[in-house]
């Protein structure tokens, strides 16, 4: 009787220490549950045995769709790009809370708390002036309008950003051969010419002016940033090369802007 009673202890000892499988005869974990009945009788089974069995290792970690969870509760659906995860009374239809974390998912797939959005808002630099200030052109090279240049701070991360130059200018004084030229005003940043530019031609000598306006916008990186406008003289159509043309501001207003 006593020899009964110890094996029969020792069949349950080795019951409780043993892996449990369900619907398996060949459990991966301490508790295995094999949905469809498909997994092999030797071996681990494969990635498409694994999406029908739920385990529970022995550290205590939990996979769905998979036999070897890399965190505490793992779930493989199955399918690129779908979760598999879903709360059934919890939908996009459902009010937002009045506070709350955002939450995401890093490389790897695990999730992590991220930053909530802050409210959007425009951040604008702008400057206006009709200074007359005077200043030379030529065809030998751009020249910097006096008090177009304005610096910008871009936040980290980089902005696509607004901008747009209006400007009036007069013609002072004309070079030798003057009358039928061709001048240009060009957007630079960081003192580098754009693609961003407008030409036109001179009108007759006395009282002449011109304006020029454009916009575009443009990816800045992080910092700080210069913006202006330049000068030159695209075509001399028989204006002496080098000679200079005498110009002033009428007015200039530039403005730039970005979401925040």
């Amino acid at each position: 009787m006593k020899k009964h009673l110890l094996f029969a202890g020792f069949l349950v000892i080795n019951t409780l220490s043993a892996q449990v499988g369900i619907n398996t005869s060949n459990p991966q974990t301490a508790f295995h549950v094999d949905g469809a009945k498909d997994n092999s009788t030797s071996g681990a089974p494969t990635a498409t045995q694994q999406l029908n069995d739920f385990t529970t290792t022995s550290s205590g970690s939990l996979g769905i769709g998979t036999s070897a969870p890399t965190s505490k509760v793992e779930l493989n659906s199955g399918t690129a790009n779908t979760s598999g995860l879903k709360f059934r009374n919890l939908t996009s239809s459902t009010p937002v809370a009045s506070a709350g974390q955002t939450l995401g998912v890093d490389a790897s797939g695990t999730i992590i708390t991220v930053p909530n959005a802050s409210a959007p808002s425009v951040v604008t630099a702008e400057v206006a002036n009709t200074s007359n200030t005077g200043y030379l052109v030529n065809d030998l090279g751009y020249i910097m309008i006096p008090t177009t240049q304005q610096a910008l701070n871009i936040p980290a991360g980089g902005k696509a950003v607004f901008i747009n130059f209006m400007l009036g200018i007069d013609y002072a004084a004309f070079p030798s051969g003057g009358g039928s030229a061709y001048y240009e005003v060009r957007l630079f940043i960081d003192n580098q010419p754009t693609n961003v530019y407008l030409t036109v031609q001179e009108k007759d000598q006395g009282g002449s002016n011109a304006s020029f306006s454009f916009s575009t916008v443009k990816s800045l990186s992080a910092g700080s940033h210069t913006i202006d406008a330049r000068m030159i003289r695209a075509v001399n159509n028989g204006t002496t090369s080098g000679a200079n043309m005498t110009c002033r501001i009428i007015s200039m207003s530039f403005n730039a802007s970005y979401i925040n």
